[in-house]
């Protein structure tokens, strides 16, 4: 059985943002990336630049 989809979301100065948006923003830290990447390898480069990953049922949340 699948697992539903849960909302990848970072939080910068106390407020939600779609990991895509942060991806948006950030886009040259993807340069060896080709296409739009999953939010799971977004996560990646998350954890790499120095954010923490909390996972629960429905959501997934990156934070410094």
């Amino acid at each position: 059985m699948r697992r539903p989809y849960r909302k990848h979301k970072v939080i910068i100065d106390n407020s939600y943002t779609p990991v895509k948006n942060w991806y948006r923003d950030n886009s040259q830290l993807f340069d060896k990336q080709k296409g739009v990447p999953t939010s799971e390898q977004i996560g990646t480069v998350l954890k790499r630049v120095g954010f923490e990953r909390i996972d629960s049922a429905t959501e997934v949340i990156y934070r410094k």
